[in-house]
């Protein structure tokens, strides 16, 4: 972990607070970040505080940490689900971020959200999401446990990737076995590793992960809860489980079973009759509730009393949800109404933060549900409207001075192009098209200098290229109007022009010269000069020719001397000379880029040179040679400008709004906006060092302000994770491979594994490397958008993958990756395949080189006739078995008497149109509006409320029976049996489609499933099947004919299609065969079918309750009222001629 420096300022104070607080608290008000931050304990060094403000001049005053906001980073804007409601954040283990939102769990890595698999429930994979996330909790043994709206408890393993859910529902018959109905609002871990789940409406729950069993508690008994509707939950450090209820605060104490209210007593002040929000215990080991009414407490755990920090009636930012720890000393709140910053040991309101709309670096949205601390120390918000976003409280050192807030705003233009500090302490920013804007020494607006052309003393319109005062104490002000001179009251002296260009750079030197540096040369006015003179002088180089082009840059040394950069190069005005020397170098001692954009003489007189391409640091000067160290890119950073605005710092170090480098320790150290430096386009020649040692930056967005002595560079060594794991194109689970490895069977031959080093702050700037030892030669370097190591066709083996990654900065982090892979061999890259191999090679070719010749000779000839003969041979017998083949195969799925199917074909196509007719209604059940009537007694069908099914969604289980058949082969023989049922496939086809399968089931029976067919239309066809048989006697031959009725049972697949899976279509057979025996038994030749499930508004779960039926006689449940069931009744019976 990172160590940070403690900075004793509160700086979300104003500035009455901070002075009684510092007197009080002994706290320096001498900082300008946003938020206070210890070491990486959070506790504060009183060593060090004293050391720092040895370090300056005068302490910084405290107004400052007033214009000092807070940045938020918004993130996830590419999140696969919505991240505008946001309920919970954790960190697990391993790194990972997970999010809960309102429309499921979210991991994240850094750079992508990725969804978990669907849940596994009760060793099934189940269909159904998680929906609304409403709590998370990391447990010790490294799980992940979620508790959700409406889905129950689930648990997720980041090693095996698997997310186990446990539902209210899961064994009525075993209430210990299953979590508590109602939503889980809050979860917690207790000293014995057992889970607490918080249920809105059935109380408190405890799940122990050994046993796998649930106890749950209750409102009612002696002893038990205040309420059973729990809200929140927290474990103090004695153990001890409090809980927050709708009735105020109640505590377990550790090894007891009696919940006991505290603070909760009605009729006193406290929290009896409060919905308890929120629990924390503070780093002091204090509890601290927070209710949806705002009120917000303090509980001593010891004595059990509290105190009211902000009572409902007085809090303006509404409930308190969620509480984390800055540091020892301060915490936030998460409310209603936006965050708060408070003191842990008196409680005392310190700052609120709120979403400001025309900050882009302000908080997402008030309504704050999430709060959560990560290992690097940046703090994670997160709730409904404003989004996911992460912020930096230890980064102390530097903010950004943007424009004045409200309709009286005097920096109305925070695009700062120039700026100087006066002798007074004020601050003079020019800016592109607003003039001036005076600060006072604490950075706020005291007056402004508005561009009036055309009025007399008025100052000219367009930007303000640069700034500076002279030992006169007047003020000059180079603009696209000219030169203006100022009074320290801005009262106008004159305006001057220094050649046809504007002044790109002002330097005050220490005689009271006036240096001009502009886009036609450089130019000087002398010390006194009479007002009247108006023409500064031009300076020239050896030769005399008058210097040209940009000039960018001026540096006066000690002893009066003068460096110029300029667009062509580097100058050297020497004390008290008149022309301008080139400074030469040789090749591989000169600069790397002729274009000089800024310099520096530093405090040990070392002249600090930055070019288009980077900085350099003079090596060598003789007054006409150079000789320079191209310190960026030694660095490797090549082609880049160190920043131009060269500043040094108290501790030598050199400074401009991209860049540090410390010439100590060699550390070049890059400024993003993870460091705070969000300034937009920062401008060249628009700095400053302030009095008490503050460095100025301006940008386009603002004055980037830094407290040099607070900096440190980001150090974090961030953990190094497996995000993805692919063989051959199948994804698998990635978390165990750095304890098990990775095997490859000899049947795959590739892997790709996807990495990530988990420093949040900014991701997309850590660099990566990885190496497969035993394949890769060297080290592979990647950048983050190509974090993936791929390998293909490895040859069987051991290896070796290790990774590696940096933090922002570019440090690499110790914490590697090393995955042991093991690739299995195909039989025949066995050692002893190989040995078997290469001796029965050997003995092969011996042999072929023994017998080559007389076998050829011998056998060439009868060879190629066998070959002949066996081949014509061999193709004659394959057309035959193919055509036997064909032949077989048809007969055995038909009846050779009828020409009809039989069972074996139903069997072999029956469950495909099953599954088909399953998906239908499970998408028309899914896909209706409405809300779905989970008793499958909607419209008496079993349909879902709202869904409809597909007019041709079902299946229709025909049975046919030719009625007294037995009779009929005992009176005329079996010969006009035969001769009835072959006449049977035409009649059937006269009422069935071809599509249909027409089945002889057994004896006289014949089976009719109709696809694709509504239950609307089943009886119609059952009469249809009636009449086809008993309307026309049956031809025996010879003139004979006879009279022959059927009897039909049929059923409707599924039963119940807001159920389809409740019954297979076996037992929607046997019901059906159920129904053929009622019509035989009611005489025959008529018909009976079941087209749906009766309305069962008392069965709480009609699908189970099928299944029971099914397992059940078919004839009683058909003679029990229960199903829908349609009938004939029977004609009279056929007659024989």
């Amino acid at each position: 972990m990172l160590r940070r420096r403690a900075v004793p300022l509160l700086p979300s104070l104003c500035a009455a607070v901070v002075l009684v607080l510092a007197s009080a608290m002994a706290i320096a008000p001498r900082g300008v970040a946003a938020f206070p931050e210890g070491s990486g304990t959070g506790r504060v060094d009183n060593t060090e505080r004293t050391e720092r403000t040895d370090r300056t001049d005068r302490p910084v005053p405290p107004e400052i940490a007033l214009l000092a906001e807070p940045r938020f980073e918004t993130v996830g804007i590419d999140a696969p689900v919505p991240l505008n409601i946001i309920s919970a954040v954790a960190q697990d283990r391993t790194g990972f971020l997970w999010i809960g939102t309102g429309a499921g769990l979210v991991r994240f890595d850094g750079y992508n959200f990725r969804q978990p698999g669907a849940p596994i429930e009760n060793g099934v994979r189940s269909a159904r999401s998680l929906g609304f996330i409403r709590a998370l909790l990391v447990a010790r043994d490294g799980r992940l446990w979620i508790g959700t709206e409406a889905d129950g408890l689930a648990a997720y393993d980041p090693q095996s990737e698997k997310l186990s859910l446990f539902r209210s529902d899961a064994n009525p018959q075993l209430p210990r076995s299953a979590v508590s109905a109602g939503t889980i609002r809050a979860l917690a871990e207790d000293r014995d590793g057992q889970i607490w789940i918080g249920t809105i409406g059935h109380g408190l729950d405890r799940y122990d992960p050994v046993e796998g069993r649930f106890q749950h508690y209750r409102q009612g008994a002696p002893g038990g809860l205040p309420d059973d509707r729990v809200q929140s939950l927290a474990i103090d450090r004695e153990g001890a489980l409090w809980i927050g209820t709708w009735k105020g605060l109640a505590r377990k104490r550790a090894g007891s079973d009696h919940f006991e209210p505290v603070f909760s007593t009605p009729g006193k002040p406290g929290l009896a009759g409060k919905i308890v929000l929120s629990l924390f215990v503070a780093p002091d080991g204090r509890v601290w509730a927070g209710t949806q009414q705002g009120d917000l407490a303090l509980v001593d755990p010891k004595t059990g009393e509290g105190t009211l920090l902000e009572r409902a009636e007085e809090a303006v930012n509404g409930s308190v949800n969620a509480f984390v720890a800055l540091d020892d000393r301060h915490l936030w709140l998460g409310r209603n109404g936006g965050l708060e910053l408070r003191s842990v040991a008196g409680g005392e309101l310190l700052r609120t933060m709120k979403h400001d709309p025309l900050n882009r670096g302000s908080l997402g949205g008030n309504e704050v549900r999430a709060l959560m601390r990560d290992r690097a120390g940046w703090i994670w918000t997160g709730g409904y409207g404003g989004g996911l976003q992460r912020h930096n409280p230890a980064n102390t050192s530097t903010w950004v001075r943007g424009r004045d807030a409200g309709k009286q705003a005097q920096l109305i233009d925070p695009s700062t192009r120039a700026m100087v500090q006066l002798d007074s302490g004020e601050v003079w920013l020019g800016s592109n098209e607003s003039g001036v804007t005076v600060l006072d020494e604490q950075l706020r607006s005291i007056a402004t200098l508005r561009p009036a052309p055309g009025q007399r003393g008025g100052l000219s319109g367009g930007r303000i290229s640069s700034l500076v005062q002279m030992k006169d104490g007047t003020i000059w002000l180079g603009s696209d109007g000219g030169l203006h001179q100022y009074t320290r009251d801005r009262q106008l002296l004159r305006v001057i022009q220094a050649g046809t260009g504007r002044a790109r750079r002002l330097l005050a030197g220490r005689d009271g010269t006036l240096w001009i540096g502009t886009q036609d040369g450089l130019y000087r006015l002398p010390p006194g000069a009479p007002a009247a003179q108006t023409t500064p002088i031009r300076l020239r180089q050896e030769g005399g020719q008058p210097l040209t082009g940009d000039v960018n840059a001026l540096s006066e040394t000690a002893d009066g001397g003068l460096w110029v950069g300029t667009e062509k190069g580097l100058y050297r005005l020497a004390p008290g000379g008149t022309e301008l020397i080139p400074a030469r170098a040789q090749p591989g001692r000169d600069m790397s880029h002729h274009s000089i954009v800024g310099l520096l003489v530093d405090s040990k007189q070392r002249l600090w040179v930055d070019t288009a391409a980077g900085l350099h640091l003079l090596t060598h000067w003789d007054g006409r040679d150079a000789a320079f160290e191209r310190v960026s890119e030694k660095h490797g950073v090549i082609g880049r400008s160190f920043g131009a605005n060269l500043l040094e710092d108290g501790e030598g170090r050199i400074w401009s709004h991209n860049f540090v480098y410390d010439p100590a320790k060699d550390n070049y150290y890059e400024l993003t906006n993870a460091d705070g430096v969000d300034i937009g386009t920062g401008w060249f020649r628009a700095y400053l060092k302030t009095r008490d040692g503050r460095l100025l930056f301006g940008g386009s967005k603002g004055v980037l302000v830094v407290t040099p002595e607070r900096f440190e560079a980001w150090a974090y060594q961030p953990p190094l994770v497996t995000t993805e794991l692919h063989v051959d194109g199948q994804r698998l689970a990635a978390g165990k491979l750095p304890e098990e490895g990775l095997t490859i069977g000899a049947d795959n031959r590739s892997f790709s594994v996807e990495f990530a080093a988990l420093d949040f702050s900014e991701p997309e700037r850590n660099r990566y490397a990885y190496q497969l030892e035993g394949f890769d030669p060297d080290w592979i370097s990647t950048g983050a958008d190509l974090r993936v190591a791929v390998y293909t066709n490895l040859d069987p083996g051991k290896y070796r993958l290790r990774v590696r990654g940096t933090n922002r900065n570019g440090v690499w982090s110790p914490l590697e990756l090393d995955i042991p892979v093991r690739v299995m061999p195909e039989w025949w890259q066995t050692w002893w395949a190989r040995t078997l191999g290469g001796a029965a090679l050997i003995l092969l070719v011996y042999l072929l080189v023994a017998l080559r010749t007389s076998y050829l000779r011998r056998s060439q000839l009868a060879l190629e006739i066998k070959v002949r003969a066996r081949t014509a041979e061999l193709e004659r017998l394959s057309l035959d078995l193919q055509a036997k083949t064909v032949a077989l195969e048809e007969s055995s799925l038909s009846d050779p008497l009828t020409g009809l199917r039989n069972r074996r074909f139903l069997t072999q196509h029956v469950d495909a149109d099953v599954a088909l007719a399953v998906r239908r209604h499970e998408q028309a059940g899914g896909d209706g509006g409405g809300s779905a009537n989970r008793n499958g007694n909607g419209n008496g069908n079993g349909h879902v409320s709202g869904a409809t099914p597909s007019d041709d969604g079902d299946l229709i289980f025909f049975l046919l029976d030719l009625d007294h058949f037995k009779s009929l082969n005992d009176r005329l023989g079996h010969a006009a049996g035969d001769a009835v049922l072959q006449q049977m496939r035409e009649r059937l086809t006269a009422v069935f489609r071809e599509a249909d399968y027409l089945v002889r089931w057994g004896g006289e029976e014949f089976l009719i499933v109709a696809r694709d067919t509504s239950r609307a239309h089943a009886a119609e066809l059952a009469e249809r099947a009636r009449r086809q048989v008993s309307g026309t006697p049956f031809d025996l031959g010879k003139g004979r004919t006879v009279d022959v009725t059927c009897s039909v049972g049929f059923a409707a697949f599924p039963l119940a299609p807001a159920f389809p899976r409740a019954l297979d279509w076996a037992a929607t057979i046997a019901l059906a065969d159920e129904a053929l025996y009622a019509v035989k038994r009611r005489g025959r030749n008529g018909w009976e079918g079941v087209v749906g499930v009766a309305p069962h508004e008392d069965v709480p779960d009609l699908e189970g309750a099928l299944r029971q039926r099914s397992r059940e006689t078919m004839a009683d449940w058909l003679s029990s009222g229960g199903l829908t069931v349609v009938r004939s009744s029977p004609p009279a019976p056929a007659s024989e001629t």
